[in-house]
């Protein structure tokens, strides 16, 4: 078995324990075998060594929000979904490498077209092309005049209940239902679905033990939602100190994409009918963000399209009240909890799979630190070095 040992600057394993300075960790296969001081492991014939010994070491970054075919780096990203699959499924392959060279080791995608985020999944897993390990949740499900630009749009309980069948069917690891828009409107906060229909999706995905997540932003619907069953909560830039109390109350996630509202950007690459609401409605955001992070609601965190930026969305979140250890929890580990993957990844611990990044910097001094990835390590394999990708999938075979 091929023995590869990793010796970094410092090592931070994702949970609550002290940083482990000059540290190595051991690889077997595609696992930690062991991880401490140099004088702690026990070396055993090693096969390959990696200085690391200028970086920070921690758990390969979870971006829990996603779309592959979405690039909010384009003009006009949004309309852009209505472009080919060829062009989406090609547009996919080259933002999964960006993300992976920005150190996203497994990203849980809330939508794609035409199930092309399931054939991604199992291109990666079969070595076929270079990518985060993903979770996907095919086609997202949205009310024929309701919002969701990466979503397919269906009518009633019984259409509602045979998407998601056959979601389910093509692969899909989560359900994702779009229940508002991502702005406040000047009547408040409607849900396009109604009550029956979000509650089919969540019984119908149940039965099957799949996960529900739920584009809401707030509103009526987010109390349906929470009611139903749903799992997690996208985004709720708009929840009130009774919606929070109630997600909290419920014990539910709450995916933050703080980017959307806070990186202006992305928000000139909107559609000409969008930005202004953007930007109005922006301050009300940032303190809703704000309260959320102080009422201690459970976070993971996610970057909706903006390829390569988790980093600066972590940036966001410790600006708006999170440690900057905290920030590197969400998302490492509680990305993993949300995922229901805590088991295999999101922290440095022997067993689990050595999905590692290595940093210039130290994240608990500066959170930008987590920008500046060296090196990217997937199921044990080296697939960043120097910042720079391989230039081909790795090889099981090897």
């Amino acid at each position: 078995m091929n023995l590869i040992l990793i010796r970094g600057k410092i090592i931070l394993n994702g949970l609550d324990s002290p940083p482990i300075k000059d540290g190595v960790i051991l690889i077997e296969g595609e696992r930690i075998k062991s991880i401490g001081r140099k004088n702690e492991i026990k070396i055993e014939e090693i096969t390959t060594e990696i200085d690391c010994e200028d970086q920070t070491l921690l758990p390969g970054l979870i971006d829990c929000h996603n779309h592959l075919s979405l690039d909010a780096t384009l003009d006009n990203y949004l309309y852009r979904m209505s472009d080919s699959i060829p062009q989406l499924t090609l547009r996919a392959v080259k933002t999964m490498l960006v993300d992976l060279k920005s150190g996203v080791t497994t990203s849980r995608c809330l939508g794609d077209k035409d199930f092309l985020d399931v054939e991604c999944k199992k291109a990666v897993h079969s070595d076929l092309i270079l990518g985060p390990h993903l979770l996907v949740a095919t086609r997202g499900i949205r009310a024929i005049h309701g919002h969701g630009f990466v979503g397919y749009p269906f009518a009633g309980i019984d259409q509602i209940r045979t998407v998601v069948r056959e979601n389910i069917a093509a692969g899909a690891d989560l359900i994702k239902i779009f229940i508002t828009g991502t702005l406040r409107n000047p009547k408040g906060i409607p849900s396009y679905l109604s009550k029956e229909e979000i509650q089919s999706a969540v019984d119908e995905a149940h039965r099957l033990s799949i996960p529900v997540a739920a584009h809401c932003i707030g509103g009526i619907g987010l109390e349906w939602a929470l009611e139903a069953g749903v799992d997690t909560i996208e985004h709720g830039y708009f929840l009130t100190d009774r919606e929070i109390e109630l997600l909290i109350k419920f014990n539910r996630w709450l995916v933050m994409t703080p980017s959307v509202f806070l990186y202006e950007p992305r928000i000139k690459n909107l559609p000409p009918n969008l930005i202004e609401g953007h930007l109005d409605q922006r301050e009300e955001v940032i303190e809703r963000m704000r309260t959320v992070i102080k009422a201690g609601v459970k976070l993971a965190a996610g970057t909706d399209g903006m390829h390569g930026g988790l980093a600066q969305e972590l940036q966001y979140l410790v600006s708006l009240g999170l440690t900057t250890n905290q920030a590197i929890r969400v998302g490492t580990y509680q990305g993993a909890k949300l995922c229901g993957l805590e088991a295999s990844i999101g922290s440095l611990e022997p067993g689990k799979f050595a999905d590692i990044i290595g940093i210039v910097g130290n994240p608990l001094e500066n959170i930008e630190a987590l920008r500046n990835v060296k090196t990217v390590i997937s199921r044990g394999r080296v697939v960043c070095e120097k910042g720079q990708l391989k230039n081909k999938p790795f090889n099981k075979g090897e």
